[in-house]
Formats: C-alpha cells, sequence, structure tokens
C-alpha cells in the first residue's frame, strides 16, 4: 500500500504526549475532534491551522516522538488533523501500539533529510520512505507484520485476517 501527503511539520527528539495534547485537557471530552482541535497548542500552535482542510497531512519528526504518558488521546489528535501517517525515526513501544491500535501509519525510518513542505510517500508493500522533493529513499524499519498491519489501519479487520490466515494453515 502506499501513502502520500505532504510534511506539514518537522519535530525533533523527544516529543511527549503532553506537547501533543495537554493532560489538563483530559477530563473535559471522549470526543476525537475535540482532541484534534486541541493538538499542539501549547507547543505549536500552528499545527491546526496548518492542517486544515487537508487529508494528506504528513508529521515528521526525530527520535521517540509519543514518549511520557500512554494516553490515547494524543493519536486521536494527530489522525484526526487529516493526518496520512507520523514518520519518526522510532517511537517508544507504548505510543507506537496505541497508534497502530487506532488506526495510525506510524513508520520508522531516517527522517534527517526530510523538511518541512517536503512531498513524503511510504510503500509498505516494498518497505520504503520516498522524499519525492528531495529525490531520495530510506527503509522502512517497522517490522514486515506492522506493515501489513498499516493497510487495513483496523485492528478488528487485521485480526479477522490474521484468524483466516491460521484457519486456512490448518486446514491445508
Amino acid at each position: 500500500m502506499m501513502l502520500g501527503g505532504t510534511a506539514v511539520r518537522k519535530f525533533g527528539e523527544n516529543i511527549n504526549t503532553d506537547y501533543i495534547i495537554s493532560a489538563d485537557l483530559l477530563q473535559e471530552s471522549w470526543d476525537a475532534d475535540f482532541f484534534a482541535k486541541h493538538a499542539f497548542e501549547k507547543y505549536d500552535q500552528e499545527f491546526v491551522g496548518r492542517c486544515a482542510g487537508r487529508k494528506d497531512n504528513v508529521v515528521v519528526a526525530g527520535s521517540n516522538f509519543g514518549c511520557g504518558s500512554s494516553r490515547e488521546q494524543a493519536v486521536h489528535a494527530i489522525r484526526n488533523n487529516g493526518v496520512v501517517f507520523v514518520i519518526a525515526q522510532s517511537y517508544p513501544d507504548i505510543f507506537y501500539r496505541n497508534a497502530i491500535n487506532n488506526g495510525l501509519v506510524v513508520a520508522k525510518s531516517d527522517t534527517t533529510g526530510m523538511r518541512e513542505g517536503d512531498r513524503i510517500e511510504i510503500d509498505t508493500a516494498s518497505g520504503v520512505a520516498r522524499n519525492i522533493t528531495a529525490g531520495t529513499e530510506t527503509p522502512l524499519l517497522n517490522s514486515p507484520s506492522d506493515l501489513r498491519r498499516f493497510e487495513t489501519r483496523d485492528t478488528l479487520e487485521y485480526v479477522r485476517g490474521r484468524l483466516r490466515e491460521r484457519l486456512s494453515a490448518k486446514s491445508e
């Protein structure tokens, strides 16, 4: 599967979940769109505006993106801003799993040559990230099973698919 979009923001290292969605907002709503309206508001007040009206936004980051607490609201705040995928050098395990389980594609790759405004693509079938603007390509470092899982973006459908595979293997 090919996913692509424009890098609306390039963050550095150690962007924690409190930067993504402030802890003082967590008790105000259960609505994912509420969190989207407040994404990065204490860290980057222009983020929501840059994403507005677009469905092909990409977030680029350095290492350890999503560190801190395990709040799922951070994932919703990003995903519901039209973010097709996040591409970072690394993620803490709990954020990574929360993202995948909530339908946000979180690609792992070298992001040093990526800049805001660049057109970025990931190809889950070939396992590469492409910076179309710069004309460069880097390998995706996600596991093959996670790359397959990105294709559904739906945890329940992914589990159903895995069960179908296992059941058909047993019947052969």
